[in-house]
């Protein structure tokens, strides 16, 4: 008996129904691929945004921040991980007897900042209210210092500072103007151990800070001396190691000091370490701390893209990036052939129940990779074949319903 077309237009508008219902208010149900890029940067913010997926704490949620602006994408990897990071603010900027810590507060006001977030309401404090209390105002050597800050930290309370409408405070220009060394370098613990021990890190942040504070000729010195360590092939040297912590903060040191070509240096050194489409899906797009070392990936990542042409921290920001992170574009696997076979061949049957006859021989199809997909706050949903096969079933059942309305 043939369906009437009142049933049959019911039973597609179910269909269709279904099938719209997979974007209902813009949600997406399936897992969406996540775009791809072939720019080392972009890549870089891609593989980072998956280590902030999976969990990290909050000082790589601060230097993700700063890697998605210096790359200009991930603006809403950059919202994640803000959120995060208020979320556990109290943790990482007070100590165990809830005293504030200078240069956790500070970076985490630098990264509020570049996140484009209010440093007045963040996780219950007034960030930078909380950072000028902590300013020595009583004369004598720790004048300008910011509490128990080390050079490191100075400098980030510097940079922070320079950011809002009532600028840095002189004397904490000059505190770190003070602990520079005769040769312009600056170690993290105000020490001067000579030519040789060089800490490339401080310096390259104490070095922003002096030019966000006018500073001109201590800057100067810094400058000279990031010079005179670059290796030949732009790299910077750290614990004995050329690597790529060390010539990121350095090569965006150079580049807010105007040394764009010592930059691009740093930069093209860091770039021949990075993990392209030969390495496992899970590290593509990141840069290991040196050659000779694959670890420490969720640290040094962030720090070498600072080298891509990121300018100085004062001056970072999330605005005008794409809000996607995408991941390094790699073909897919090719499967490689099984060789012919030498000698006499035996068949596993196929199963009757597949349609076949029994007798041809089984095939073995190589699983997907799916170590290259970054997953996203949509994810979750059914695979396409299962969600096709839902619809497949639901709109079956449909039909089976209208048949058995016409019957009666």
């Amino acid at each position: 008996m043939a369906l009437p077309r009142t049933l049959l237009r019911s039973a597609s508008a179910v269909i269709l129904a279904a099938t719209l219902a997979l974007n209902v208010g813009g949600a997406t149900v399936f897992a969406a691929d996540p775009p791809t890029t072939t720019d080392p940067g972009a890549a870089a913010a891609g593989w980072i945004a998956a280590q902030v997926e999976a969990g990290v704490g909050p000082g790589s949620l601060a230097d993700a921040i700063f890697a998605y602006a210096a790359t200009g994408v991930g603006a809403n990897a950059a919202a994640d991980a803000l959120s995060k990071l208020e979320a556990g603010v109290d943790g990482y900027i007070l100590d165990g007897s809830s005293a504030l810590m200078p240069g956790n507060l500070a970076k985490t006001m630098l990264a509020v900042q570049v996140a484009g977030g209010d440093v007045h309401a963040f996780g219950g404090h007034d960030l930078e209210a909380d950072l000028r209390s902590l300013l020595i105002t009583t004369p004598g050597p720790d004048l300008g210092r910011f509490g128990t800050a080390q050079n490191l930290d100075q400098a980030l309370a510097i940079l922070g500072l320079a950011r809002t409408s009532g600028g840095v405070p002189a004397g904490a220009v000059d505190w770190l103007v003070a602990a520079q060394c005769p040769n312009g370098d600056f170690q993290w613990d105000g020490s001067c151990p000579g030519a040789g021990a060089e800490d490339p890190d401080t310096t390259s942040l104490a070095l922003q800070a002096l030019l966000a504070g006018g500073a001109t000729a201590a800057a100067a010195t810094s400058t000279k001396l990031l010079l005179d360590i670059q290796g030949s092939d732009g790299s910077f040297s750290s614990y004995g190691s050329a690597n790529t912590n060390s010539s990121g903060v350095a090569g965006q040191a150079l580049r807010a000091a105007g040394k764009a070509a010592a930059a691009d240096d740093a930069a093209a050194f860091v770039l021949t370490l990075q993990y392209g489409c030969d390495a496992p899906a899970a590290d593509r797009g990141a840069f290991p701390w040196a050659a000779s070392s694959a670890g420490f990936l969720v640290f040094s990542t962030p720090q070498a893209v600072l080298a891509l042409g990121a300018p100085a921290l004062d001056k970072l920001s999330i605005a005008g990036a794409a809000a996607a992170t995408p991941i390094l574009d790699c073909p897919e696997p090719t499967p490689t052939p099984a060789p012919a076979p030498t000698g006499p061949v035996t068949s596993s049957p196929t199963p009757a129940a597949s349609g076949g006859s029994g007798a041809g021989p089984t095939i073995t199809v190589p699983p997907t990779d799916l170590g290259t997909a970054t997953p996203t706050s949509d994810s979750g949903g059914p695979s396409l074949p299962i969600a096709l096969l839902l619809l497949t079933v639901f709109a079956g059942g449909a039909l089976a319903t209208a048949r058995l309305r016409v019957r009666r």
